[in-house]
């Protein structure tokens, strides 16, 4: 682990004098040298030797990829490709300097890779070998493979050396062929079909639990001249184009915003513009050169690899059938108050037919409910409530914002067979959600042939929220019931998500959603909220009213303390209003994920702040602000990160928790994130992060905490 020691000293991290690099002052901390702080401690977190080691390749895979958004969302933006509010535009030295940084993480990431995963592994039983480095019985295992699966489906273009290249696809896996036929130079161009896999796999016969692993690349490199039978091959080099995510300006004159977005993702997937070219090391100079004049890329642009590109692909081998390298599987149980029912004893009067599952109505109706995933399970909660809402004949409208969900998705299943049943059912799809657009196309397609009233939010906003609303028909009136959660509904991601969600029937909160469903299917003009804090509007000005309250306790001598969970921080005001509450006497610990640009701990300016950032096998998602507020403390849960976007730009719903129960719960959750000392870092004033468990003999993790915590309470259930 020696490599990695420099994460922690490396004190050119994060300058913090006039040099930042977008000329921010320093009490600032520059937006994109944090990002690339927090990409460094997921690559940190992928080299800790007490994760098994299927564990650490599945966080390198995802160090990667997040690198790999990075540049498709930020670099467009930072190089003044795409226009946009957040558009930087650095020039010379500047882009340059950043680059640099940039590159510097992608070794990293490599060097770890070769000289500390791929090493173990091998010690493990699982070789990712070299084509070159296999056996000639090896070999003759993949000529056999090639011919059967993987030439049938191979498709080469050839150029004359000065001509157009091909318009590589996003992120695709690509070979440059350097061919001589009949003494004159051509380049053949060949792409690494998305149906095949990128390792190809063998069991080694000599242990049924040993496994070779070789990039599918290297085996088609090694097969070239079957491709090119009238051609001298001189070589074949692995190459990756990334482009930009633009989606166009999204405006009220877009006649069809599905057919728009559509084109989109088609753009993005074939012609969006070129940010980053990856090269393995051995292609040659001419070639490198050659490829960015025609991708109109700088030399800066070009990432030359020692190692494997796209490592990415690795999640590919989390999947192996090797349990001893994965993570103890456990099961995510319920609240109490959803625990299923024990069946009636002999002596009982309950009827042997009654049900054991909870009646998910009943229960919301007599309490408010906190959920916490993955301790709690996803699929017997909100899945559930959904598919309850479907089918009960007593409810008659279903309203739910959809932002992320899956491929195979069971709750807009049950929102499709529901709109069948004839109850209403409306639906706000996101069409815009990042990385996500094709997905929710198909979703929202397949709804409005269901019966759905499908809308798309207001122009100029991203519905960034997750709500279900449900209206049931209980004797005379109607009741309404209220799900609403800190993250999206993708429960099967290779890395879960740490979430909360809120099951109430309250009617001021019932009420501020209807208003607020009102608003985003646009039969009304957004107005106050009794109960909700909704942005854009006043939800930035709640939340600094929130912490003005804090320090007006703390100058009376009251009890004033702030706990906010966060995954970026990066609006000045939001930094600011923090500024003055330390220097009120506000104690305060922030909890940031990834993304932080305020400056802990300056004697003066924010001497009672302190910065965490807890990592681990689940992302930390969720958003979450307490107040001790005095002795009445408060505790509120929502989708809102405190930046100019998610303040101004989308919709954003933060819900107070309403009772004192369930507030002591998240100030006992908050608690026991605040006490890891495996998986948090703490953010100095030099924009240097420390890892906690460098000062603890036997680090604890909050995370592992949490699951026994959940697995002694007895209400665990299988999934």
């Amino acid at each position: 682990m020696r490599y990695f020691d420099s994460l922690v000293t490396d004190s050119t991290l994060l300058p913090v004098g006039p040099t930042l690099l977008n000329g921010h002052q320093p009490r600032l901390f520059d937006r994109e040298l944090s990002w690339l702080a927090f990409n460094r401690r997921l690559t940190y977190e992928a080299g800790q030797p007490h994760q098994p080691t299927l564990v650490r390749l599945l966080k390198l895979a995802q160090a990667a990829t997040s690198l790999d958004e990075y540049f498709m969302v930020r670099m467009p933006l930072l190089k003044g490709i795409v226009q946009g509010k957040e558009a930087i535009a650095l020039r010379g030295d500047r882009l340059i300097r950043l680059q640099t940084y940039l590159k510097a993480l992608i070794d990293r990431q490599q060097a770890h890779f070769a000289y500390n995963l791929r090493p173990t592994l091998t010690h493990q039983g699982i070789h990712l070998l070299d084509y070159a480095a296999l056996d000639a019985g090896q070999q003759r295992h993949y000529e056999a493979r090639v011919a059967d699966e993987v030439m049938p489906v191979l498709a080469a273009l050839v150029t004359p050396p000065g001509g157009t290249m091909p318009d590589f696809s996003n992120l695709s896996l690509n070979l440059a062929v350097w061919l001589e036929q009949a003494g004159k130079k051509q380049l053949a161009w060949v792409k690494l079909p998305r149906v095949l896999p990128r390792f190809l796999l063998q069991r080694e016969e000599a242990s049924p639990a040993a496994w070779i692993a070789v990039p599918l690349e290297q085996v088609i490199i090694a097969y070239l001249s079957d491709l090119f039978p009238d051609s001298v091959v001189r070589g074949g080099y692995p190459f990756r184009v990334t482009r930009s995510t633009d989606l166009g300006v999204l405006d009220s004159e877009t006649a069809n915003l599905i057919d728009l977005i559509e084109e989109g993702v088609q753009q993005r997937r074939q012609q969006g513009h070129p940010v980053r070219l990856e090269v393995s090391a051995t292609m040659p100079p001419w070639l490198r050169s050659h490829m960015a004049r025609q991708l109109g890329l700088a030399p800066s642009d070009v990432y030359a690899l020692s190692g494997w590109l796209g490592l990415n692909d690795l999640h590919e081998l989390t999947r192996l059938p090797r349990p001893d390298l994965r993570a103890t599987p456990w099961q995510s149980g319920l609240p109490s108050a959803l625990k299923p029912q024990p069946p009636p004893s002999m002596l009982s009067f309950v009827p042997l037919s009654a049900a054991s599952e909870a009646d998910l109505f009943r229960a919301i109706a007599q309490q408010d409910i906190l959920l916490h995933f993955p301790y709690h399970s996803f699929a017997e909660t909100v899945e559930r409530f959904v598919a309850q809402a479907a089918t009960d004949p007593q409810v008659l409208t279903i309203k739910m914002t959809l932002y992320r969900t899956a491929v195979d998705a069971p709750m807009v299943r049950s929102l499709m067979a529901a709109a069948r049943a004839g109850k209403q059912v409306v639906v706000l799809v996101e069409l815009t959600a990042p990385l996500d657009e094709a997905i929710n196309i198909h979703w929202a397609k397949r709804l409005e042939q269901a019966g759905a009233h499908v809308v798309y939010g207001v122009v100029g906003f991203r519905t960034h929220t997750n709500l279900v609303l449900v209206a049931r028909r209980e004797a005379a009136q109607i009741q309404q019931y209220a799900y609403l959660g800190t993250g999206d509904y993708l429960p099967d991601r290779p890395q879960p998500y740490e979430d909360l969600g809120l099951f109430t029937s309250r009617p001021d909160i019932a009420t501020d959603l209807s208003h607020l469903f009102n608003f985003l299917t646009g039969c009304a003009h957004q107005i106050g909220y009794q109960t909700l804090m909704v942005a854009p509007g006043q939800l930035k000005h709640q939340l600094q009213a929130l912490i003005q309250r804090e320090a007006e306790h703390a100058q009376q001598g009251r009890p004033a303390r702030l706990i906010v969970k966060l995954n970026l921080l990066a609006d000045p005001g939001m930094i600011e209003s923090l500024y003055a509450a330390s220097q009120a006497g506000v104690e305060i610990d922030l909890i940031v994920r990834s993304i932080c640009r305020l400056r802990p701990g300056v004697p003066g300016l924010s001497d009672r702040i302190r910065v965490h950032s807890l990592l681990g096998d689940f992302v930390e998602h969720s958003r979450i602000v307490y107040c001790q507020n005095g002795d009445r403390p408060e505790a509120w849960i929502g989708t809102a990160d405190w930046t100019p976007r998610g303040l101004n730009e989308r919709i954003e719903v933060m819900v107070p928790l309403p009772t004192a129960a369930l507030v002591a719960e998240i100030d006992t959750l908050l608690q026991t994130l605040l006490a890891d000392t495996q998986n948090r870092w703490q953010l100095q004033p030099n924009g240097q992060y420390t890892p906690c468990h460098a000062a603890v003999p036997q680090p604890q993790s909050a995370q592992q905490a949490l699951i026994e915590r959940s697995q002694a309470s007895d209400i665990t259930q299988p999934q």
